[in-house]
């Protein structure tokens, strides 16, 4: 494969290239597929005449975070609160013994939650977010390694003509094929910058020939579903409640102009994973406040006005609800929350009874 030999000398990942860009004309028979497009189009973040982005694929993280913190938190009730309730004061090595393993159990089990309510405040991005700019022809990514949690994410922007497209195949899952964006060292073939669009639940050659239609073509050959894809205030960090609404939103189930309707099966499905909502939602904060990186924000110069792109327009409820203001929607989260918190301490109560 020319393709394989010509992209480097010392790149052991590459598994099966595809075109990069401006290299071949793109399969526009790939955006006929309606799931896929369906898809892209509810996860774009914005998209205008200078960027692109997308909300990141972030399904299985949320969820494994709240089962890990429910799970958590039922161990450490069930194990330690008889233990405690009874500890005898006269026999100090066995007080200290108990007041130890009360301590570890509690380091060890409720650190997930205690890090997930710093999170909401903190309010810095735990997944790479990369940023397509079509007037640059860059692409910029927030980097930081996954051990190396305490480091800040470091900006790193690449030439959108040097990306070397590859299906990289999963090793623990064969079924999927992710995404991957490469660039090389023209002289020693040795991998510089490498970018895992990894949503699992896209055709990877859509996800890029959709890409490729953002970068390199016309507003009108891009594939956008203006019943689908919606704008979004170019503040989303305002309200938690009004970005977790965006979850219900993109699946059809709250209408975009926070005008009412659906509200019953928002209080169903959020009662029972209100936490993983708020996760999700805190994290879509976290998106939209990373593009205002000086050095990414000086890329960028589209006003806000004039959008090429078919897409939903910002309502007056939309702004009102991202700005804290809009009380049906704070009033509905605050009511899912304390019903969700009803719920766990029912089932604590039940479990020990």
């Amino acid at each position: 494969m020319q393709l394989r030999d010509d992209f480097a000398k010392h790149i052991s990942e590459l598994h099966n290239p595809i075109d990069r860009p401006y290299t071949a004309s793109i399969d526009k028979s790939l955006l006929e597929n309606i799931e896929d497009v369906e898809h892209l189009n509810k996860e774009i973040h914005d998209v205008n005449p200078d960027y692109l982005t997308f909300l990141p694929a972030y399904f299985w993280v949320f969820y494994f975070a709240i089962g890990w913190i429910y799970f958590s938190s039922f161990m450490f009730l069930i194990v330690s609160t008889d233990g405690l309730l009874h500890l005898q004061s006269y026999n100090i090595p066995l007080l200290v013994l108990d007041v130890s393993i009360a301590l570890s159990m509690f380091i060890v089990f409720c650190t997930p939650l205690i890090l997930l309510l710093y999170h909401f405040f903190r309010k810095y991005p735990i997944r790479t977010q990369y940023y397509f700019l079509k007037k640059e022809q860059k692409i910029a990514y927030y980097y930081r390694p996954l051990w190396k949690f305490r480091q800040s994410y470091e900006l790193k922007i690449v030439d959108y003509k040097d990306i070397r497209p590859d299906l990289h195949q999963d090793p623990y899952n064969r079924a999927y094929t992710p995404l991957n964006l490469y660039v090389a060292d023209p002289e020693t073939g040795d991998i510089t910058h490498h970018l895992k669009l990894e949503d699992y639940r896209v055709n990877p050659r859509v996800q890029w020939a959709f890409i490729r239609t953002y970068m390199e073509s016309p507003a009108d050959d891009l594939p956008i579903d203006n019943e689908i894809c919606q704008a979004y205030p170019v503040d989303t960090s305002g309200s938690l409640f009004a970005c977790a609404d965006i979850i219900y939103r993109k699946n059809g189930i709250l209408p975009s102009d926070h005008s009412g309707g659906g509200q019953i099966m928002v209080f169903i499905i959020g009662s029972i994973i209100a936490l993983g909502n708020l996760f999700q939602a805190n994290h879509y904060q976290c998106t939209k406040r990373a593009i205002l990186h000086p050095e990414v924000k000086k890329l960028l110069t589209w006003d806000g006005q004039d959008n090429p792109y078919p897409i939903q327009t910002i309502t007056d409820e939309s702004k009102l609800a991202f700005e804290g203001g809009n009380w049906e929607v704070n009033v509905r989260w605050v009511g899912i929350i304390l019903i969700n918190v009803g719920l766990f301490v029912w089932a604590v109560m039940a479990y020990n009874s």
